[in-house]
C-alpha cells in the first residue's frame, strides 16, 4: 500500500483500455485538495484513503491523515471514496481487539458524517516496524478468521487487499481460503491496467481491483483499476 512516501507518476489511465474500468488513487499521506483535483481531472475517479493504521505502540489508531484527506477529496469533487484498514496485531504488541479497532473507525465515520463505500482489509506483513502476523501459519490463519468475524459483525461493506506473495507469507500457502466470496483488490506492480489475476490465491480466480503501480510524480498515490 501507499504506507510509505512514494514517488508517483500521473499518466493517462485510459490509453490501451479495451473495456470500461474505474481508475483509482490510494494514499496514506495527507493529500492536498489540489492534488486530488489534478487526479480527478486526469480520470482517476475513485479515491481510497487509509482509515486505520497498525500504530503498534498504541494498539492501533485511526489514521491521523484520514479525515483531512477525506475532506480534501470531497472538496475536490470525489464522490466514490473507500478506505482501508491496516489492522494492529502481533504477539509482541498490545493491540486493541479487532472489534475495538473497527468501532474506532465507525465512530470516526459517524462523528464526521463520512460516506465510505468499502473498507478494504489490508493483509500485509510488516516485519520491520511492528512484526505483525507473527503467530506462525496456523496462528495467522486463526487471527485472520477472528478478524474477518469482527468485520462481518460490524455490518460494513468490506473487501480484501493482498498479493499472492503476502498471502503465502502470512498463511503458509497461496491455497489458504479465508473468504473467497469477498471482493479482492490485489497488487502486482506490472503497469498493466487490467483485472487479470495472473497468480490465483486465497480461492480467488478473479478480482474487482488491481493496484498496478506505485510510481508517479505526485508522491502521494498508488494507482489501481477497478471493475466498473
Amino acid at each position: 500500500m501507499a504506507r510509505f512516501f512514494k514517488q508517483l507518476f500521473f499518466f493517462s489511465a485510459f490509453i490501451g483500455s479495451s473495456y470500461a474500468l474505474v481508475h483509482a488513487v490510494d494514499s496514506s499521506a495527507l493529500v492536498p485538495k489540489a492534488t486530488y483535483v489534478k487526479a480527478l481531472g486526469e480520470g482517476f475517479t475513485k479515491a481510497i484513503i487509509r482509515g486505520y493504521e497498525e500504530a503498534c505502540s498504541v494498539g492501533g489508531e485511526v489514521d491521523p491523515n484520514f479525515l483531512g484527506s477525506y475532506n480534501n477529496a470531497r472538496a475536490a469533487g470525489y464522490t466514490d471514496i473507500d478506505t482501508y484498514w491496516f489492522p494492529c496485531n502481533g504477539s509482541g504488541n498490545n493491540c486493541k481487539s479487532y472489534a475495538t479497532q473497527l468501532a474506532e473507525i465507525a465512530a470516526t465515520f459517524r462523528a464526521n458524517s463520512m460516506k465510505i463505500g468499502t473498507i478494504w482489509i489490508d493483509f500485509e506483513k510488516d516485519a520491520a516496524i511492528c512484526n505483525n502476523w507473527n503467530y506462525g501459519a496456523s496462528g495467522n490463519q486463526a487471527q485472520a478468521k477472528s478478524l474477518l468475524a469482527a468485520m462481518k459483525a460490524s455490518g460494513f461493506n468490506f473487501g480484501i487487499y493482498s498479493t499472492p506473495g503476502e498471502w503465502s507469507t502470512l498463511f503458509g500457502s497461496t491455497s489458504f481460503v479465508l473468504d473467497s466470496s469477498a471482493p479482492l483488490w490485489f497488487a502486482t506492480f506490472n503497469g498493466v491496467e487490467t483485472l487479470t489475476l495472473g497468480t490465483p490465491f486465497g480461492g480467488w480466480t478473479t478480482a474487482v481491483g488491481h493496484q498496478y503501480t506505485d510510481v508517479s510524480a505526485s508522491g502521494f498515490f498508488d494507482l489501481s483499476v477497478f471493475a466498473h
